[in-house]
């Protein structure tokens, strides 16, 4: 999976998000931001940063099963979402606030369809 497969998956921008990274083998295969973030390399290492403190432990964590930590970007207190698909595969995602009930949106708009692509690739 790239950053073009990512897009691919969906035919509209998936509300309540602002970014979504897909990580293959321990780093960054896939990502996209909301429009209203700038894709630049200060966004993307203030994003993947969340991500790289809690990789190590993730390892740990069952399979198919939807987890959320609180996070703080650029000063904006949201959920990171994480779902492993298998041992070497996670899908990121990052809300737009700390809203709990996103779950379930989340799981629904973006997680299931990225983890369908990829059970087809």
């Amino acid at each position: 999976m790239n950053k073009k497969d990512l897009q691919s998956i969906f035919n509209h921008q998936p509300k309540h998000i602002d970014a979504v990274f897909v990580y293959q083998n321990g780093i960054p295969v896939a990502y996209m931001f909301a429009p209203y973030i700038p894709d630049n390399p200060e966004t993307f290492f203030n994003y993947n940063s969340k991500i790289e403190k809690i990789y190590e432990y993730l390892k740990n964590i069952s399979t198919d099963k939807l987890y959320h930590y609180g996070v703080s970007v650029n000063n904006k207190d949201i959920y990171l979402f994480v779902y492993k698909v298998d041992d070497d595969t996670y899908i990121f995602v990052f809300s737009d606030s700390q809203d709990i009930e996103l779950g379930e949106i989340v799981y629904r708009q973006i997680i299931k369809p990225i983890k369908d692509y990829l059970s087809r690739s």
